[in-house]
């Protein structure tokens, strides 16, 4: 696994984040573990994790930052890995209730810290945004946190262009630190609008992308492989079955189908899969782009490993987009 600068920072991250949203309360934490195991031991040291992730399970409690936090202690991993987690998400209980306040912000914190069994937390993400909220006083929080000595780095996911660049513009005029990058949802599917929105996520744009490519900031690419989207959507029962419900409301469509074709045609091309395809394709952007892979099993990771090490010419996008 290629490890890389994130650009901005001083932190060597993998080119392949480990999504951990699922660990703890999807499936058996023996599963997990072995997937974090199989992660480091191939070189991985980039791990995202968020302080709502769990909570959806009885007791609301956030699996996924314990988990991780139990086993980098024992493993006395911590000094060796980049943590990324998030807060000020909407309550699991309250959806749509903006959590964004500086007391509500430092609560997510504090409770990350104590979850993972750190002190610091390399790069902290603020999960979703509140259009109200006064950016100035957002910043204020978020820097005086770099100066306590509690995150390293901050960031955002789910913000719109103009939100990002009012943040870059209170933070220049008063001489402080502004988000090093953003989270969202980035892959070669194109989204269906009303699906994301319902789920509270949100999805690259042409004015984000533009952002990007202006400011050069780093996007962290969650649902990278839309869900299975290109390999699934060959599937006998892929339009009706319950199982591809996701990825079916999320990327069915027909701008959607026709790259499936052309990813087929490059697969047959390529000696290639999908999933080599669908992640070459995030890696070849003017920014930079990690993708976040969130494994169920260890043999998926192991295939996301090797499909992370391919890279596609120029001609190969412009055939995806024709």
């Amino acid at each position: 696994m290629k490890t890389v600068n994130f650009r901005g920072t001083n932190l060597r991250v993998s080119d392949l984040a480990l999504g951990t949203g699922a660990m703890g309360s999807r499936f058996e934490d023996r599963i997990s573990l072995e997937i974090l195991d199989c992660y480091v031991a191939n070189g991985g040291n980039f791990i995202d994790t968020a302080n709502v992730y769990g909570r959806w399970n009885p007791g609301r409690l956030p699996l996924s930052e314990l988990l991780i936090g139990a086993w980098m202690k024992k493993h006395r991993l911590r000094h060796s890995l980049v943590i990324a987690t998030k807060g000020a998400a909407d309550a699991i209980e309250t959806p749509g209730i903006k959590r964004l306040a500086p007391d509500q912000i430092r609560s997510d914190l504090e409770d990350s810290l104590r979850n993972l069994q750190t002190d610091y937390i390399d790069l902290y993400y603020l999960h979703q945004d509140d259009p109200r909220r006064e950016i100035g006083e957002i910043m204020e929080i978020l820097n005086q946190f770099v100066a306590e000595g509690k995150i390293r780095y901050f960031a955002c996911s789910n913000w719109t262009a103009g939100r990002m660049r009012a943040a870059d513009t209170y933070a220049a005029e008063h001489d402080m630190k502004s988000f090093v990058g953003h989270e969202i949802m980035f892959n070669l599917a194109e989204p269906n609008d009303a699906a994301v929105r319902s789920a509270a996520q949100s999805y690259m744009t042409k004015d984000i992308y533009t952002y990007h490519q202006i400011t050069e900031k780093p996007v962290v690419a969650y649902t990278s492989q839309a869900a299975g989207f290109f390999a699934l959507c060959k599937e006998e029962g892929f339009l009706k079955e319950e199982k591809y419900a996701f990825p079916r409301e999320m990327f069915c469509n027909e701008k959607s189908l026709r790259r499936a074709e052309r990813v087929e045609v490059l697969c047959r091309l390529k000696d290639a899969i999908p999933l080599e395809i669908t992640l070459a394709y995030l890696y070849s952007h003017p920014f930079q782009v990690i993708p976040i892979v969130g494994p169920w099993k260890v043999s998926e990771l192991e295939e996301s490993l090797r499909a992370s090490e391919r890279r596609m010419s120029g001609e190969e996008l412009a055939y995806l987009f024709e």
